[in-house]
């Protein structure tokens, strides 16, 4: 099974995400249960529905088989940020399963990596999924070898910067 995770691989939510945090100077020294609330109060139907899809994603979504390839995202909450995304990939005609891994789980307590393929832009997600025995591949949307977290790839995980790519891994 292929999983594709959603934000920074499908959408770039970040900058929408992300514009109020940035505002406030003391958000580094904020304890860890602000950054959550930050997360689950955000306005994820508007920030979902205004973020750009990355290199025409949706469509490549749309082509894929639904019998190996499903969308793994991580969430705050699901009836904001769950919702919103679900209602954005089924409205866009994507029919991919989809599986939504609560914000203190790891990716790998909701499904097994052993044998499967991780698309995701977070190399720290990619170091748990090959942990437990699956292939991580980096989704490397600016092409600098840097993940969404400002993390380089030290340790070389094969990179993709689109979805197109996707049929070289199956």
């Amino acid at each position: 099974m292929v999983y594709i995770d959603f934000d920074g691989v499908i959408l770039d939510t970040e900058e929408l995400l992300f514009k109020e945090w940035r505002m406030n100077p003391n958000r580094l020294n904020l304890p860890e249960e602000e950054k959550i609330k930050y997360m689950q109060r955000a306005d994820w139907n508007y920030i979902i529905n205004n973020s750009p899809a990355i290199n025409n994603s949706i469509d490549y979504l749309k082509k894929m088989n639904s019998e190996n390839n499903a969308i793994l995202t991580k969430i705050h909450s699901m009836e904001n940020e769950g919702y919103a995304k679900f209602k954005w990939i089924r409205e866009n005609g994507i029919i991919l399963p989809i599986t939504f891994v609560p914000f203190y789980c790891k990716k790998t307590d909701i499904v097994n990596a052993c044998g499967n393929i991780l698309i995701d832009d977070c190399l720290k997600n990619l170091d748990d999924w090959t942990k437990m025995g699956g292939e991580g591949i980096f989704f490397d949307m600016n092409d600098d070898n840097v993940d969404s977290w400002q993390q380089k790839n030290v340790k070389g995980y094969q990179k993709v910067l689109s979805l197109s790519k996707l049929n070289n891994f199956k």
